[in-house]
């Protein structure tokens, strides 16, 4: 099976990530799998590129002159029949209308996966329409959270499925966890630096967090457009020695197993990989009550919940964990166990190839059935 992965990329965050996993889980299992990147010589997807070389995952660059480019659309359609893919499989709304014309072109399969829409601006809820209206004509259209299920069918969205994201479960059980007596207290959040992350929410927890732990550290792994705004908001604060931002983080299994406590405090999410990683790593956690997240934390079983925009409570939920050894073992046991049953990528893997299947053996039937209508006219 030869799959094309396409997606316009402005940095390796959460969707990229799995992106990346998927395509190299695929090829393991014996599939031919590309990454597709818009302009992938621009700087802004440096580190995708650089991740993909890692993984042996065959990069293929499409030129996008501007917001819109037809030339894309013919050279993608190009890349499509030369290589003989079977299915073109889209991530996020550019690379799914593009796609979608560029697959209509070539004869090909074409699958989406919706991992959200942020719809931050005027601008981005319009694409996020656009894409919605031509979601409905794709081959299958995968959702990672209910939630995105519930969004897809209200805008008329019917050939969906729904496949949680997986990680490599054995790579953080490996890395241990080493949050014992003698560590220092340490906070972790793994998170892109952008408002609906939510890192400024955490930033005026800390101060009635550090009130009782003087001593401990909270560290941010990411990057984003509001780096700047959170700089001068720990300024404000006062917790500039105890906050810090030190960028990429290019091993999260290492970046976790330094942390006490785990946060993710999101003002929205779909099914954010930073929390399974925790899971998967045996980390108490505390995250906000939005998207997938209550149920992957199993309404507080496997992580403390809270609501989101809520400094005060994410505090509370922090220190809990903290002041509490017996709760904390109990949470960071069930995540664990939980990350290891239902989320490991061998299981996402399998899902993604059932798709890939049926939707190329579909699209192979309705290229024959027309040949053979043709022939009968011919005839």
């Amino acid at each position: 099976m030869r799959v094309l992965q396409l997606v316009s990329s402005s940095g390796f965050y959460g969707a990229e990530r799995m992106i990346n996993l998927l395509a190299s889980s695929l090829n393991r299992a014996g599939e031919q799998v590309y990454l597709g990147l818009f302009n992938a010589d621009s700087a802004s997807v440096a580190q995708v590129v650089r991740e993909a070389d890692q993984k042996e995952i065959p990069v293929w660059g499409l030129r996008c002159r501007g917001r819109w480019d037809w030339r894309a659309v013919h050279d993608l359609a190009n890349f499509l029949k030369v290589n003989q893919i079977d299915v073109l499989h889209t991530h996020g709304y550019k690379a799914n209308i593009y796609g979608f014309l560029a697959a209509r072109l070539a004869g090909c399969a074409v699958v989406a996966t919706c991992h959200n829409w942020t719809k931050r601006t005027s601008a981005l809820q319009k694409y996020a329409a656009l894409d919605q209206i031509f979601l409905r004509w794709f081959d299958t259209v995968i959702a990672v959270s209910q939630g995105i299920v519930t969004e897809l069918r209200h805008n008329k969205v019917r050939r969906i499925r729904m496949i949680a994201n997986g990680i490599d479960v054995a790579k953080y059980q490996a890395s241990g966890n080493h949050s014992g007596h003698n560590q220092p207290l340490v906070i972790g959040c793994l998170s892109r630096l952008s408002r609906e992350k939510g890192v400024d929410v955490l930033l005026w927890a800390l101060p009635r967090i550090l009130d009782r732990y003087p001593n401990l550290h909270c560290f941010v792994a990411g990057e984003g457009p509001e780096r700047e705004r959170l700089e001068a908001l720990a300024v404000k604060l006062g917790v500039v020695n105890s906050f810090h931002m030190p960028g990429f983080c290019d091993d999260t299994a290492d970046f976790l197993k330094l942390c006490t406590v785990a946060v993710q405090p999101s003002r929205m999410e779909a099914m954010p990989l930073a929390i399974l990683e925790a899971m998967a790593a045996g980390k108490a956690i505390v995250a906000s009550a939005v998207g997938e997240i209550p149920r992957l934390l199993e309404d507080g079983h496997a992580g403390l919940l809270v609501p989101p925009d809520s400094p005060e409570k994410l505090a509370d939920a922090v220190l809990a964990l903290l002041q509490d050894e017996a709760l904390r073992q109990s949470v960071e046991r069930r995540a664990a166990q939980k990350a290891a049953a239902q989320f490991d990528v061998s299981m996402m893997t399998a899902e993604y190839q059932k798709v890939y299947r049926t939707v190329a053996s579909n699209h192979h039937l309705q290229r024959n059935l027309a040949r053979a209508d043709q022939m009968d006219i011919k005839a």
